[in-house]
């Protein structure tokens, strides 16, 4: 144990390693969308919004549809990783609003990430740290609105979640 190493240095080796393939996914569905939109600073349609590219392969990518209130929100489909990282059945519950069905330590991330993606009307992306006694939880998120009519109250939310574990030595 006297050889391992214990500062900062080998915490963000191990992170580094572990999460380029999260962040991979989050610019992944970042550039999906973006390849959706019609110009700069423009929100997609559903109409117009193509999600072949992803048949099969949601992985930690998720739907939601709302009115804006997190309470109101379901989840229309998500990815079998999202699922299993955040112990999800394997379809979405529709009628179930979304903050319900994922633990309590990532709702406020998740909540957060709605509001702002539906009020704002703009990709939000977010990565933080949790920590529990000596271990990290790191994640990134993306939340990206897509609109599905222009005069519509609800509208959906397009993203990726993921997080690792990561102990400090």
């Amino acid at each position: 144990m006297q050889d391992a190493p214990t500062g900062p240095e080998h915490v963000a080796t191990v992170v580094q390693a572990q999460t380029a393939r999260e962040q991979r996914d989050v610019q992944r569905t970042m550039e999906h969308w973006r390849r959706n939109t019609w110009g700069p600073d423009c929100i997609p349609l559903l109409d117009t919004f193509d999600f072949s590219p992803m048949r099969g392969d949601w992985g930690y990518r998720f739907l939601i549809c709302g009115d804006g209130t997190p309470e109101n929100a379901v989840f229309v489909t998500y990815g079998p990783k999202l699922a299993q990282l955040l112990g999800l059945p394997e379809r979405a519950v529709v009628a179930r609003p979304f903050v319900e069905q994922i633990p309590e330590s990532y709702r406020s991330t998740f909540v957060e990430g709605y509001r702002k993606a539906v009020m704002e009307m703009v990709p939000v992306t977010l990565k933080g740290t949790f920590s529990v006694s000596s271990t990290f939880e790191l994640f990134r998120a993306v939340f990206l609105p897509i609109m599905l009519q222009p005069t519509w109250s609800k509208q959906l939310v397009f993203g990726s979640f993921n997080c690792r574990v990561v102990v400090g030595r």
